[in-house]
C-alpha cells in the first residue's frame, strides 16, 4: 500500500457531525491549522442531515456563538433544519476558515513512546494519508478514537433499568408527504375525544401515573401558527397506531417498536420529518456491535422498514390520508452507544446542582435529562427529572489517561454518565463544547502548551476569546434546579453516580490512569 509523505497539522477533528465541524471551524478561527477526517464521501452534518433529524432540539435562550452563526445561515425559524441547506452552510463554514476536509477515511491509530497516538488515515486500498497533529479531537458519535486509545467507557445506560433496558431507544425519522399540519391536528383532536379513551389509556400506561393518564386526554398536539415544528404532546396516536397494528391496547406497554408521541418538523418542501418511532435495542436483538454498525451508517433493519410501511397503511386508512407517503431516512438515529470516563464526567446530578463553576465554564446550557425509550416508571415508579440549566466546562471533553494531555473528545458518546447522557447528546451542547474546545486547541498549539495544561491554568484566554465572538457578552447562569433533599431522595440519581464511581474505580484498579 503507497503511503504520502507525512503531512503535519496542528489540530485533527475526527467525524462530520454538526458539532464535530463546528469544533473543526472554532480551532481554525483561532489561528491554527486543521484537518477534519470523515468516514462518510456523502452530506456533510452526520446524524443532523443524512440522519434526517430535522427536528434540532433548541433552547432558544442559550444559542449563541457559531452554533447560533449555524442556525441564522441555515434560515431556521425555529427548530427545522433544511438538511440540504445544512450541508451547505456546513460545507461554507469550513473552507471559510480553510479547514482541510478528507473524506472516505478510516483512522488506524499508532502511538509513540509516551503513548500519543500518531495517526494514519486510510483512504483507499492504495493510498494512505500519514498526518502528525499536535492535537487530537474526536468528535465522531460513538468515540471511535477514544475506544481504541484505551479510555474506559460504559455501554448504553448501564444496566440502570434492568437487563432489558440497556440503551435508549434507537428511531428511525422519516419523512411524510401528503398530511397537512391542520388535518394531523384535526385526526389528533378525533382520537382524544374517543370516550374509552380513559380505559385505553389506564390499559396502555399502566406505569404512569393516573394523573398523567388524564392530563393526556386534554393535551393536544401543539402546533404554533407561523412556525417550522409541531410537538405531538401525548401518545394517543401512536397507542391507537399499536391497536390498528397489534388489536390491543394491553400490549402497548411493553412493545419493543412504539410511537411514544413525536417530534414534528415542517420542512420548506412540505413535508414533515417525524421523530416519533422508537425501538428497544434489545426488541431489535442489537448488542453493542450491532447498534456500532447501525450508528455508523448500517443499513435501517427490515423490522423497522416494515414497521414504516405499516404506519404508512395506518395514516391512509384510520387517518383518512389517502396521499400519505413515508420516506425511510438514509441513516438511523442512534441516541446512546457508550459514554466514556472522562476527568470530570457531567453526571445527572451534578447537572441539577448547575454544572461547573463559572471560572471553568465556557458557556451554559439547557435540556431536559432525556431518557427515551426506556420504561423509567417500571423500575423507577414516581421518579422523574426537572429541566436542568448548567455550565458547561471542558473537563467533560478530557480523557483521564496522563498520556492523552493532547487529545480530546465531543459529541453524544463524551464524558456523561447514563443518565446525563440524556442532555449531553444534544447537538446545542455539543456544539457550544466543541467551540470553546477548539478554541482551547488553538490556544495549546500556539502557546506550545498541552490542552490539559490550557484547560487547567488558562481559562480565562479561553473565556476572554469566546467573549470576543460573542459581542463581549459571556454570562453563566448555571442554577441548581432541585434541592439537595430532592436529589438525596432520588435512588436513579445515586445510581447513575455509582455508575461513574465504578467505572473510575475500576479504571484505577487496571492502572490505566
Amino acid at each position: 500500500m503507497a503511503a504520502s509523505a507525512l503531512n503535519v497539522c496542528d489540530v485533527l477533528v475526527i467525524g462530520d457531525e454538526v458539532e464535530s465541524i463546528l469544533t473543526a471551524v472554532s480551532a481554525a478561527r483561532a489561528g491554527v491549522s486543521v484537518t477534519l477526517a470523515r468516514r462518510s464521501t456523502g452530506k456533510l452534518g452526520g446524524l443532523s442531515v443524512r440522519g434526517g433529524l430535522s427536528y434540532m432540539d433548541i433552547t432558544p435562550e442559550f444559542v449563541t456563538g457559531l452554533f447560533e452563526e449555524f442556525l441564522q445561515k441555515t434560515g431556521l425559524v425555529r427548530v427545522a433544519l433544511n438538511p440540504d441547506r445544512a450541508n451547505q452552510v456546513l460545507r461554507d463554514m469550513l473552507d471559510d476558515a480553510q479547514v482541510e476536509v478528507i473524506s472516505g477515511v478510516e483512522t488506524r491509530l499508532e502511538t509513540d513512546e509516551e503513548g500519543f497516538p500518531e495517526l494514519a488515515l486510510l483512504q483507499s486500498e492504495t493510498e494512505t494519508i500519514d498526518l502528525a497533529p499536535k492535537v487530537v479531537i474526536d468528535a465522531t458519535p460513538d468515540a471511535d478514537i477514544a475506544r481504541v486509545l484505551g479510555i474506559p467507557y460504559l455501554i448504553g445506560l448501564g444496566g440502570l433499568l434492568g437487563e432489558d433496558q440497556n440503551f435508549l431507544g434507537v428511531s428511525p425519522v422519516f419523512r411524510i408527504t401528503g398530511v397537512s399540519v391542520p388535518e394531523f391536528q384535526a385526526f389528533e383532536e378525533r382520537l382524544r375525544r374517543n370516550p374509552n379513551l380513559p380505559e385505553i389509556l389506564e390499559a396502555a400506561l399502566p406505569y404512569h401515573p393516573a394523573e398523567l393518564r388524564s392530563e393526556y386526554i386534554t393535551r393536544p398536539t401543539f402546533a404554533p401558527e407561523d412556525m417550522d415544528y409541531l410537538d405531538i404532546l401525548n401518545p394517543v396516536i401512536g397507542i391507537d397506531y399499536h391497536i390498528w397494528r397489534h388489536g390491543d391496547a394491553a400490549s402497548y406497554a411493553n412493545a419493543g417498536i412504539f410511537i411514544d408521541g413525536g417530534n414534528v418538523s415542517r420542512l420548506s418542501d412540505g413535508s414533515l420529518g417525524f421523530n416519533g418511532l422508537v425501538a428497544k435495542a434489545d426488541a431489535l436483538d442489537l448488542d453493542f456491535d450491532d447498534l456500532l454498525a447501525l450508528s455508523q451508517g448500517g443499513p435501517i433493519p427490515e423490522e423497522l422498514r416494515v414497521e414504516m410501511a405499516q404506519l404508512e397503511r395506518y395514516l391512509q386508512e384510520a387517518g383518512g390520508f389517502a396521499n400519505a407517503t413515508v420516506i425511510p431516512p438514509e441513516e438511523m438515529y442512534v441516541r446512546q452507544t457508550v459514554t466514556l470516563l472522562s476527568r470530570e464526567n457531567m453526571t445527572a446530578r451534578k447537572a441539577i446542582e448547575g454544572g461547573v463553576p463559572p471560572e471553568k465554564a465556557v458557556g451554559t446550557f439547557s435540556y431536559w435529562l432525556d431518557l427515551r425509550g426506556t420504561m423509567l416508571w417500571r423500575h423507577f415508579p414516581g421518579e422523574h427529572f426537572p429541566k436542568p440549566v448548567f455550565n458547561v466546562g471542558l473537563e467533560v471533553a478530557l480523557p483521564l489517561l496522563p498520556a492523552l494531555s493532547n487529545v480530546a473528545f465531543v459529541g453524544r458518546s463524551a464524558g456523561y454518565s447514563p443518565i446525563g447522557q440524556g442532555t449531553g447528546r444534544i447537538v446545542q451542547h455539543n456544539a457550544l463544547l466543541g467551540e470553546g474546545l477548539g478554541v482551547a486547541a488553538a490556544l495549546a498549539v500556539l502557546s506550545q502548551n498541552t490542552l490539559l495544561e490550557i484547560a487547567e491554568t488558562a481559562m480565562p484566554q479561553v473565556q476572554e476569546i469566546l467573549k470576543t465572538r460573542r459581542s463581549g457578552k459571556l454570562e453563566f447562569s448555571g442554577q441548581a434546579t432541585w434541592s439537595a433533599e430532592q436529589i438525596k431522595a432520588s435512588q436513579l440519581l445515586q445510581r447513575d453516580m455509582d455508575a461513574i464511581t465504578q467505572l473510575r474505580e475500576q479504571a484505577t484498579d487496571f492502572s490505566l490512569l
